[in-house]
């Protein structure tokens, strides 16, 4: 009897390795667009592009680059280690970078302006609002940006009691903070 459950303890052991998935590790070079935008996974995203795609249309998201202190207001061309986790099971792949050296740092202009969707309607989740406050306590993005509604914060809180989707058109105040210029 202590041979059946040894013999299917070490089976059951052998067959839930936690390599099922496999992991590669390239070295590549990232860059960081100076804000974040939004997103329905993690609130708030960095737009990011990588080696070949620097320089176009084309950013994707992440969250995090390890080891990596982002300022908005800034853009970044760094080398990170790029690691790409293949999901068992699945066709997907998970990626995450970390920081091995920032190459540069470079500032833009404070009148640079940028579009971060506040509201969006997402199939299967519904209305989903990125932004909460009010005109006296003041508005948050991602539970993380502090925005300026300037002369805009009315406005606002109407797409928002409405649920109405919205796009705000930006440009950066000081310490991080957004400043609304247009609401669309």
């Amino acid at each position: 009897m202590k041979k059946i459950i040894i013999l299917c303890l070490l089976s059951l052991f052998v067959g839930c390795s936690a390599d099922d998935g496999s992991v590669t590790e390239e070295e590549v070079t990232l860059f960081v667009n100076h804000y974040r935008t939004t997103s329905v996974l993690s609130n708030t995203t960095l737009l990011v592009q990588e080696n070949n795609a620097i320089g176009s249309e084309d950013f994707h998201k992440t969250s995090n680059i390890k080891d990596f202190t982002f300022e908005p207001g800034h853009t970044y061309l760094l080398t990170v280690s790029k690691i790409t986790t293949k999901n068992p099971g699945t066709d997907a792949s998970t990626v995450s970078y970390e920081l091995i050296r920032q190459e540069e740092k470079n500032i833009v202009s404070p009148q640079t302006t940028f579009e971060v969707p506040l509201t969006r309607f997402i199939n299967g989740v519904g209305y989903v609002s990125f932004i909460v406050g009010s005109e006296t306590l003041g508005f948050v993005l991602g539970n993380r940006i502090s925005v300026d509604c300037n002369n805009l914060c009315a406005q606002l809180e109407t797409v928002l009691g409405a649920r109405d989707i919205a796009t705000g058109t930006f440009t950066h105040g000081t310490d991080g903070t957004y400043v609304l210029q247009t609401l669309y």
